[in-house]
């Protein structure tokens, strides 16, 4: 009967910490597949692509026309080589959690805020250094495309300056710190869910007969 008893216990335990380590992935799929790609790829509407509209703005300052389908496949680059990181961070945040994931005394699984510090800084690193590769490769290597021939070249090589400015500047510290909320709230979601599991694992343990046969 005690070896029946403990069989169950074990049983309980590996369950809620299976329970955990697909809490873990679920919440980082939906960081990483929903938050972090909806910054990443294209808007729905040429209207809320702030890429574009930037390009374009900086183009009517300048009094120049863009060739749009040339801006189009530079951003659509662009863009592509963001989302490369995407599985890579999300391996990282899968992995570290799994292994930090630690019990207390009372024999439940605690996830806490010092446990996110290390792998956020690791995960900014790997995506801050794709957006500055990315800028690079993708659209300042090329940005001849988007002029047409008939562009002065001062006209153009004050533009080009401009957007090397935005792109490096404002634009990256925007969407760095997009990032960084995304990521705060998840990682405030997987701590309160983890506490929640906690909490019913507890319960289980203290009203469940199952779990509470008389093992003597």
């Amino acid at each position: 009967m005690k070896e029946e008893l403990n069989g169950f216990r074990q049983q309980h335990e590996m369950s809620y910490r299976n329970a955990i380590l697909d809490t873990i992935k679920n919440n980082t799929e939906v960081l990483v597949n929903q938050d972090i790609v909806s910054l990443f790829q294209k808007p729905p509407l040429d209207s809320m692509d702030l890429l574009r509209t930037k390009f374009l703005n900086l183009a009517k300052k300048n009094k120049i026309v863009l060739n749009t389908e040339g801006l189009g496949y530079l951003l659509s680059q662009y863009r592509s080589y963001l989302l490369d990181c995407c599985d890579e961070i999300k391996s990282i945040r899968i992995d570290t959690l799994s292994k930090v994931i630690k019990k207390e005394g009372n024999g439940v699984i605690q996830i806490n805020k010092k446990d996110f510090v290390t792998l956020n800084k690791k995960m900014k690193k790997v995506i801050k250094e794709k957006i500055v590769e990315g800028t690079q490769v993708c659209i300042m290597d090329h940005i001849d495309m988007i002029f047409n021939e008939s562009v002065d070249s001062s006209i153009k090589t004050h533009m080009i300056d401009d957007i090397s400015k935005y792109l490096k500047g404002m634009y990256q510290r925007q969407l760095l710190e997009n990032i960084d909320i995304k990521v705060l709230v998840k990682d405030t979601t997987l701590m309160n869910s983890t506490k929640e599991q906690g909490e019913r694992y507890l319960f289980a343990l203290d009203h469940s007969k199952l779990l509470n046969e008389n093992d003597s």
